[in-house]
């Protein structure tokens, strides 16, 4: 007799570790987060094996489910992907998407395998801008725009809060701790569009005295950042567009305090009732959600 768990508490474990929340896991799955914990209880149950330690709202994998997890994410995704090609030939949906560049490049795209692991049946069309403000022609199912000094329709909406960061190579400022004084001093680049950004940063700090201006300007905020990785000064620079360069080393923040930005990252999905649409939407702030 083969030793299979129920499905649905599969689901929502599987769900759950993946983004070590519950309440992420019910938004995906469109349950409530009692049905969820009810599920995962069942199933260490049928297993006989504790698979959350939970400490207050905090879940972390015991070792059992970390090695259960990927096997998991994996069967559901062969499962998905093979039902899709074996019988969904003709039921396809491509979403077309027109990006603001720097977000596609350092936030989007290092997470979009797993939109295409978990949504194997729609097509991702994607196009980028470095307007901050939508085209306003519909041409694509859904914008996303650095939107700032411009009005945004109605139905525009705010992705996340957003910050300033100071960041620069790991060794820029190496061996000392980093005092105001020595980033009033240090060499700095700038992105054209935040010539502001500074000034505003260092009035946040209750600065007003002057400081060394940049001395390199770029037109983009992916050169800026390429910039400061080959170690060529700080970088004032939005949080999440070095998330994953933080993460990585390759980047460091120098000053801890984080300075609200006035834009932020907005989405205008112009095709509100698509369902391919809907989904990709839903998604994309599942993974902009913090964690619990």
């Amino acid at each position: 007799m083969r030793f299979l768990p129920p499905l649905n508490a599969l689901r929502a474990f599987e769900a759950a570790a993946r983004h070590q929340s519950l309440t992420k896991a019910a938004e995906e799955l469109n349950v409530t987060r009692a049905a969820v914990s009810q599920q995962v209880k069942q199933l260490e149950g049928y297993l006989n094996a504790v698979l959350f330690e939970r400490t207050g709202a905090k879940l972390s994998l015991t070792e059992d489910a970390k090695y259960y997890l990927p096997l998991l994410t994996h069967t559901f995704s062969c499962l998905s992907a093979g039902t899709a090609q074996l019988f969904e030939r003709d039921r396809r949906d491509t979403v077309s998407l027109n990006i603001a560049q720097s977000f596609c490049a350092q936030w989007l795209i290092p997470k979009l395998a797993d939109f295409r692991c978990h949504h194997p049946d729609i097509d991702l069309k994607v196009s980028t801008t470095s307007n901050a403000f939508p085209n306003g022609s519909m041409t694509t199912d859904i914008e996303i725009v650095n939107g700032i000094g411009h009005p945004l329709p109605h139905n525009a909406l705010r992705l996340v809060d957003e910050s300033w960061l100071v960041v620069a190579k790991p060794d820029y400022l190496t061996g000392k701790h980093v005092t105001l004084e020595d980033i009033v001093a240090a060499e700095k680049i700038a992105t054209s569009g935040y010539s502001q950004g500074w000034e505003q940063w260092f009035e946040a700090q209750g600065y007003v005295g002057r400081f060394n201006k940049p001395c390199l300007q770029f037109d983009h905020s992916l050169l800026a950042i390429d910039a400061a990785i080959h170690g060529l000064g700080l970088l004032l620079v939005k949080d999440i567009l070095v998330q994953k360069h933080l993460t990585q080393g390759s980047l460091a923040q120098l000053w801890q305090q984080k300075v609200p930005t006035e834009g932020g990252h907005f989405l205008i999905n112009h095709q509100p009732h698509k369902a391919s649409a809907v989904c990709f939407v839903k998604w994309l702030q599942l993974q902009l959600t913090p964690q619990e």
